[in-house]
């Protein structure tokens, strides 16, 4: 089970849920002294692959930094850091770039985050629209995935037009 701030800003949820997802997959039978650096470098590389991303980490400026906010949909803070993963800043570039978000209050209040639509998964919805095509009524779907009030709201109810409740 992950646990998760929903008030926390898109961008930030990304990388939480990206970093938990490091330590299901790295960590589910041993573990490991730094395991929240391993989870820490699979999220950025599930969100930021170092081959696609690399060349966009160079020469970075606020202003870049941002689109590249929008396109990734990662915080200002994850792109720096990724950039100085992938070698594409220096330390002190690094040093300077976070100096400047701290003047401006960027370290805990991101600008554009509000631009970033919340990803809704689509996988449960397309798993209960399956098990309804396949004749399985509202209450049977509640039931497998722990639901237990048919007529309730859950990421697994069918979509569909002809439901069954019964």
């Amino acid at each position: 089970m992950v646990l998760l701030n929903a008030h926390a800003p898109t961008d930030r949820k990304r990388l939480t849920l990206a970093h938990e997802l490091g330590h299901l997959c790295l960590h589910s039978e041993h573990v490991a002294e730094d395991m929240e650096d391993q989870a820490n470098v699979f999220a950025a590389e599930f969100l930021m692959p170092a081959s696609t991303i690399r060349p966009q980490l160079r020469n970075l400026s606020l202003g870049r930094l941002l689109d590249l906010k929008r396109e990734w949909g990662v915080s200002v803070q994850a792109l720096i850091e990724r950039a100085r993963e992938v070698r594409g800043i220096t330390d002190g570039q690094r040093s300077s770039l976070y100096k400047v978000l701290s003047y401006r209050g960027w370290r805990t209040a991101e600008p554009i985050s509000d631009e970033l639509l919340p990803e809704r998964p689509r996988l449960p919805e397309d798993i209960g629209n399956a098990l309804a095509s396949r004749g399985l009524t509202l209450r049977k779907i509640a039931n497998l995935v722990g639901v237990s009030d048919a007529d309730r709201q859950h990421p697994f109810r069918p979509t569909g037009p002809k439901l069954r409740a019964v």
